[in-house]
């Protein structure tokens, strides 16, 4: 057991002197007393590490007695007690950390952790009381929470992260407190939405890691390709436990907050308008950039509904804090049952982008091979106008 900590008021015949010991390197010393009305008040600095007893006794000779018990907080403290109509009166402030088993009940409860709980140290009924709310003792409890603190605790050391829509996976790694053996649980929840049909942003996993004494592990969990630019999303992966006989426990830091962002610079909107040629008009378009293979970065466009444009479709591209970069870059896309009842095949062509710092403007050739016997291509000529929305 820790040293406990004791600093002495002596009282007699109005006559008042103070003493200090230490505890763990920091010195515990009174700070001042006032007398008046038959009542003494002696302050002293608190800690929340630990918790406290007045005690008082009419002769030095005698063991003093507590009367009174505080929770340790942060700044200073204060006892209040009546000095009564003896010619001399003692008074001790005993510190004592809150990792102390010590009971002045001797009833199975630490006074510490009575006080963290609202409850008397001096009450000697309190462990086989029943709380409000549950249907064990506080004795039970108390043995319940002693017996969880031998367990390992898991939680996350980073509790938020940020992934791009198309990656691979995501890993969100996990800390133990001790060495761990067993299965860790885990489930998960949020705005992402599981894979399904086509649709979905990850793989549902199989909800449990196997840790083999081990101080970490990880959570790995799949990303789906995304079928279009959409919102941001959020997916969080919440720690759990088996409501009885856990082999860990999880208190603080158990939810991590995965942010599923659809561009590594934000989401373009805008439109590719074909201004001459044989198709004309406007297309709505979405641009995410994302990373590609290697260390490439592609332009993801959405161009739904356009199975013309193959709806969504990626491209090189060059990009920069400031913006991005389309010259050079080409797209095609063949198509077979068309309307026309041929095979077509389209090509994308893109110019040198231009921007003003908001609005970003790509000059776009389009090519349409394939609709006549001929073989004649025909072409259409417009822009891709995009500016930054999320």
């Amino acid at each position: 057991m820790k040293r406990r900590n004791y600093s002495v008021l002596a009282l007699a015949l109005l006559a008042i002197t103070s003493t200090a010991s230490h505890v763990r390197a920091q010195s515990f010393r009174i700070n001042s007393v006032s007398i008046g009305n038959g009542t003494v008040q002696v302050s002293f600095p608190g800690q929340p590490d630990s918790y406290y007893f007045l005690q008082s006794t009419t002769n030095l000779a005698a063991n003093s007695t507590p009367t009174a018990a505080l929770l340790g907080a942060e700044g200073d403290l204060f006892f209040q007690a009546a000095t009564g109509h003896t010619n001399a009166m003692f008074f001790r402030v005993e510190q004592i950390p809150l990792t102390s088993t010590s009971s002045l009940a001797n009833d199975g409860l630490p006074d510490g952790w009575k006080l963290q709980h609202g409850l008397s140290p001096f009450d000697s009924t309190v462990a086989g009381q029943i709380p409000l709310g549950d249907t064990r003792t506080w004795l039970q409890i108390y043995q319940a929470a002693a017996a969880a603190a031998q367990l390992p605790l898991a939680y996350f050391p980073q509790a938020s992260a940020t992934v791009v829509a198309g990656s691979t996976n995501v890993t969100v790694q996990v800390a133990f407190s001790k060495p761990f053996t067993g299965n860790l649980t885990y489930h998960l929840s949020g705005t992402a939405i599981p894979y399904s049909s086509g649709i979905g942003d990850y793989v549902p996993p199989t909800g449990y890691v196997n840790v083999n004494n081990a101080m970490s592990t990880s959570v790995t969990i799949t990303l789906t390709p995304p079928p279009a630019v959409e919102v941001n999303r959020t997916l969080l992966v919440a720690l759990s436990t088996a409501s009885s006989n856990p082999a860990y426990t999880i208190t603080t830091n158990s939810v991590a907050a995965i942010q599923i962002v659809q561009s590594t610079q934000g989401v373009f909107v805008g439109t590719l308008s074909i201004t001459n040629g044989l198709f004309l008009g406007a297309q709505s378009v979405k641009m995410a950039l994302r990373p590609g293979a290697g260390n490439t970065t592609v332009a993801f466009f959405d161009a739904t509904p356009n199975p013309l444009l193959g709806n969504t479709f990626s491209v090189p591209v060059l990009s920069s804090a400031s913006g991005f970069q389309l010259n050079g870059q080409s797209y095609t896309n063949q198509l077979s049952s068309t309307p026309w009842g041929r095979n077509v095949s389209l090509s994308l062509a893109f110019g040198a982008t231009q921007t003003n710092g908001t609005v970003f403007t790509t000059p776009v050739s389009m090519a349409l091979a394939g609709l006549t016997a001929s073989g004649r291509t025909y072409a259409g000529y417009g822009n891709l106008t995009l500016s930054r929305s999320q």
